[in-house]
C-alpha cells in the first residue's frame, strides 16, 4: 500500500513537472514570443516569459533585421533597357498587431516547429516565402524605374530610391513590417554599347561642367582682384580726402590764428594809442592848467603893477616903466641870436628915448641892416 501512494506521488510529481514545462514559455532576448488564444493575439514581445494556458497557440521566431535582395530589367521612361540592383533591410513591427499580422501574412518560420529546409534559426522566412517576397520588391522596383528616364537612374538614384521607399511604405501597413534602410546598389544599361556611349557622353558633360567651373573660377578670381583694387583706390582716395580736409582745418585754424593774433594786436596797439593819447591829453590838459596860472599869476601881477602904478608919482612910475622897458628888452635880446652887438647912443633926453635908442639897435643887429645917416 505504501509503495503504491509512492508510485502515485511520484507520478503525480512527473505529471505536475511536465505541466510546469509546458505551461511556462521564456524567449531569448533576439526572439518574439506570441501568445494567441481563440485567433486573437493575447501577448506579444522580445524576450518575455508567459504562462499558456490549454487552447493557447505560442509562436517563437527571431527579432533580427533581415536582408532581401532584389535585381530587375526595367525599360525607362526614355525606353531604355537598364538593370536595376538594391537590398532593403526589413523586421517585425512592434506597433499592436503587427507581429500577429507578419506571423499570418508573411509565414515567419515558428522556432518551436521549424520546417526542415530552414538554414538558420536567424532568419524569418523560408526559401520560397524569401524568392516570393524579392519578387514583390522587384516588380515595384521596375514599375518605378518605368517612369524615370534613364538619366536619372544613372545619375539621380537619390530621387529614385526616396521614391522607392514610398511605394513600399503600403506594405508595411497590410504585412506588418516596418522597413529599416532601402538601397540602391548599381543601375546601368544592359547594353554595353550603350553604356560606353553614355559614359562617354557623361565624360563629355563632365569636361564641359569642369571647363565652366575653371572659367567660373577664373572669372570670380579676376573679379575679386578688381573688386580688391577697387576697394584699394577707394581706401586711397578716402586717405587722401581725409589728409585734404585735415590740411584744409590744420590751414583754417592757422588762419583763424593768425586772425585772432592780428585783431590781438590791432587791439593792444589801439590801447597803446588809446593810452598815448589819454597820457598826451592828460599832458596837454596839464601845460595849458599850468599856461593857465601863469597867466592868471601875471595878470594878477600886471594888474597888482597897475594898482601900484596908479598909487605911484609920475616920476616913479615913470622911472619902473623905463626899468621894466629895460629888463624885457634884456630878456627879448638874450633870447635872439646876436653875435656882434653895437650901442647906439640916441640921446639922453628923457629915459624912454633911450629905450627906443636900443629898441633901434637891437633890429638892427637882427635885420643886419644899419640906418644910413641924415645928411
Amino acid at each position: 500500500m505504501t509503495m503504491t501512494l509512492a508510485v502515485v506521488a511520484a507520478v503525480v510529481a512527473l505529471l505536475a513537472a511536465g505541466a510546469v514545462r509546458w505551461s511556462f514559455r521564456a524567449a531569448r532576448p533576439d526572439e518574439w514570443l506570441l501568445c494567441v488564444r481563440n485567433g486573437r493575439l493575447r501577448k506579444a514581445g522580445i524576450g518575455i516569459q508567459l504562462w499558456r494556458l490549454p487552447g493557447d497557440v505560442l509562436a517563437r521566431f527571431t527579432s533580427t533585421t533581415q536582408r532581401v535582395s532584389f535585381s530587375v530589367e526595367s525599360l525607362s521612361e526614355d525606353r531604355l533597357r537598364v538593370g536595376v540592383e538594391g537590398f532593403i533591410l526589413w523586421s517585425v513591427s512592434p506597433a499592436g498587431d503587427d507581429p500577429f499580422r507578419a506571423y499570418q501574412k508573411m509565414g515567419l518560420v515558428n522556432l518551436d516547429d521549424s520546417p526542415p529546409g530552414l538554414k538558420s534559426a536567424k532568419h524569418l522566412l523560408t526559401t520560397p516565402q524569401h524568392h516570393a517576397f524579392q519578387q514583390m520588391l522587384a516588380a515595384a522596383a521596375q514599375r518605378l524605374a518605368a517612369r524615370h528616364p534613364a538619366d536619372d537612374l544613372l545619375l539621380r538614384q537619390d530621387v529614385f530610391v526616396a521614391e522607392l521607399r514610398q511605394n513600399l511604405g503600403s506594405l508595411e501597413k497590410q504585412l506588418g513590417i516596418q522597413l529599416d534602410d532601402v538601397q540602391v546598389l548599381r543601375v546601368r544599361p544592359a547594353d554595353e554599347e550603350v553604356l560606353a556611349h553614355m559614359a562617354a557622353e557623361v565624360e563629355e558633360r563632365v569636361r564641359e561642367e569642369a571647363a565652366k567651373v575653371r572659367l567660373g573660377a577664373e572669372e570670380r578670381s579676376k573679379l575679386r582682384a578688381l573688386e580688391s583694387e577697387a576697394r584699394v583706390n577707394k581706401e586711397d582716395a578716402a586717405r587722401r580726402i581725409a589728409k585734404t580736409e585735415r590740411d584744409a582745418q590744420v590751414k583754417a585754424r592757422e588762419q583763424a590764428a593768425a586772425r585772432d593774433f592780428a585783431l590781438a594786436e590791432a587791439a593792444r596797439e589801439t590801447e597803446i594809442a588809446k593810452t598815448r593819447l589819454e597820457r598826451e591829453e592828460l599832458q596837454l590838459a596839464a601845460k595849458l592848467d599850468r599856461l593857465r596860472r601863469l597867466a592868471e599869476a601875471k595878470a594878477a601881477a600886471i594888474a597888482s603893477v597897475a594898482r601900484a602904478e596908479e598909487q605911484m608919482s609920475p616920476p616913479v612910475r615913470e622911472f619902473e616903466l623905463s626899468k621894466r622897458a629895460a629888463k624885457e628888452v634884456g630878456d627879448a635880446l638874450r633870447k635872439l641870436p646876436i653875435h656882434d652887438a653895437k650901442w647906439v647912443t640916441v640921446g639922453a633926453d628923457s629915459p624912454m628915448s633911450s629905450l627906443a635908442g636900443l629898441i633901434a639897435g637891437a633890429r638892427e643887429l637882427v635885420t643886419g641892416e644899419a640906418k644910413k645917416p641924415a645928411p
